[in-house]
Formats: structure tokens, C-alpha cells, sequence
């Protein structure tokens, strides 16, 4: 085989995040006495995207961010101010969002099938009451050799430190036999590159172009990457 290592991202890569992030959001919302409507959950989906790729930076901290993406979403729609109400909220989105396990389409017969060529590991920067939730309710947790989560760590993705700890953890030591694969440029492939390792994007909408300096391979289904396993991509 051409690697012996998958390190696997988990939201839009394993689950179906959009899917997850909707129920939880909309459980939370109301069981919170508060209305719900598409237009909340869009922009609640921008402004949480938006911190996340700050926190990748470093620039803000994972508990700052699990607060401020409610207070700036109750903001915009002038619905509350109340800081204990909002932290209720954020605290009640956690705990749904940890009993949503909905998988991406066919990811259960690919994991099922990369884990006979080769072993997979989870790299997400989630928190580690949801990934913790999520897997323990999964069934494709059985095709996995272990969990890395940045609020575990104490590191992200895509910082170089991050993969060191997951380096000490796996017994690949030879990193051309590792393969990072993930939905995100600044998240996984930067990450990869930044750990010196070959990467391959998962775009199941096609609107990566490639070749991409962060990209060695891209796949649009995630069965594909078994060929790249094996050294027989097209």
C-alpha cells in the first residue's frame, strides 16, 4: 500500500454537518422559548463559520467562541441580550449537537472498506463534548483507531503541534505513509502541509480546482481514496 495512515477529518468529511447543525440549532432555539426560522439558522451558520476560521488562527479562543456566535447571532436579530439566557442557549446547542450523528451519504461503506487497506484516525478541532457525543453514537466508531480533538490537545488544526501530538500517538513513524484527508483548505490541507504530509481534499461539489499547492490528490466520493491507498488513483 501506498500509505498505512489515514488522518481524518470528521464534519463535512464523516458527518453531515449542515444536517447536524440544523437539528441541534433548531432543538436549541426552541426549547429555549425562541422562534426558528431558515433565515436564523443561515446566518448563525455564517457568523459560526467565520469565528472558527479564527480560531484556526488563533485569534480567538475556543470558550469565547462557543458564546459569541449566539450573542452576535441574538444581535442581529434583536433577540435577546441577556447574558445568562445566551450562554443557557450555547450550552443547550452543545449538548444537542453532541446526540447528532447523521453521516455524509455512503460514508459507512467507505470507512468500512478503507478500514480493511489501512487505519484511520479522526483530526477535528470540535469540542470535546460533541465528537465525544457524536462517535460514542456512531456506528463507523469501529472502523477507527482513535480520536484526536483539538479541545483535548490543547492545539488546532491546521498548527504543526496539533499533528506532533497525533505523531506521538500513531505507530506510522514514516510520514510519506501518511495521508491527510479533510473538506478544508485552512483547516486539513494547510495542517497537512504545515506537519509535511500529503493531503487530499474531499469536494464533493467540485469547486476545488486543482493542481492546488495544499492539495496532493482531490476525490469527490470518499470511496475514491481507497485507490489513492493503493497507489492506483487515475
Amino acid at each position: 500500500m501506498k500509505y498505512t495512515t489515514l488522518l481524518m477529518d470528521a464534519d463535512d468529511t464523516i458527518f453531515d454537518f449542515p444536517k447536524c447543525e440544523y437539528n441541534a440549532l433548531k432543538n436549541a432555539f426552541e426549547k429555549n422559548g425562541f422562534g426558528f426560522t431558515q433565515t436564523l439558522y443561515e446566518k448563525f451558520s455564517e457568523i459560526n463559520d467565520s469565528l472558527w476560521k479564527k480560531f484556526e488562527k488563533g485569534e480567538i479562543k475556543r470558550s469565547e467562541l462557543r458564546i459569541e456566535r449566539f450573542k452576535l447571532t441574538c444581535e442581529y436579530f434583536d433577540m435577546c441580550s441577556d447574558v445568562e439566557k445566551i450562554t443557557e442557549l450555547a450550552d443547550n446547542y452543545v449538548n444537542e449537537l453532541s446526540q447528532q450523528a447523521i453521516l455524509i451519504d455512503g460514508a459507512y461503506d467507505a470507512l468500512e472498506k478503507i478500514s480493511r487497506i489501512c487505519d484511520i484516525y479522526i483530526i477535528t478541532n470540535g469540542l470535546s463534548v460533541v465528537q465525544r457525543g457524536r462517535f460514542g453514537k456512531s456506528p463507523v466508531t469501529k472502523f477507527l483507531k482513535d480520536i484526536f480533538i483539538s479541545d483535548e490537545t490543547g492545539v488546532q488544526k491546521p498548527q504543526k503541534e496539533f499533528f506532533d501530538i497525533v505523531f506521538e500517538k500513531i505507530p506510522e513513524k514514516d510520514k510519506s505513509k501518511i495521508l491527510v484527508v479533510g473538506d478544508s483548505l485552512t483547516s486539513d490541507m494547510q495542517g497537512g502541509k504545515n506537519a509535511e504530509l500529503d493531503t487530499c481534499v474531499y469536494d464533493p461539489k467540485n469547486k476545488i480546482s486543482m493542481p492546488n499547492d495544499l492539495c496532493d490528490y482531490k476525490i469527490t466520493s470518499l470511496i475514491d481514496v481507497c485507490n489513492i491507498i493503493k497507489g492506483t488513483e487515475l
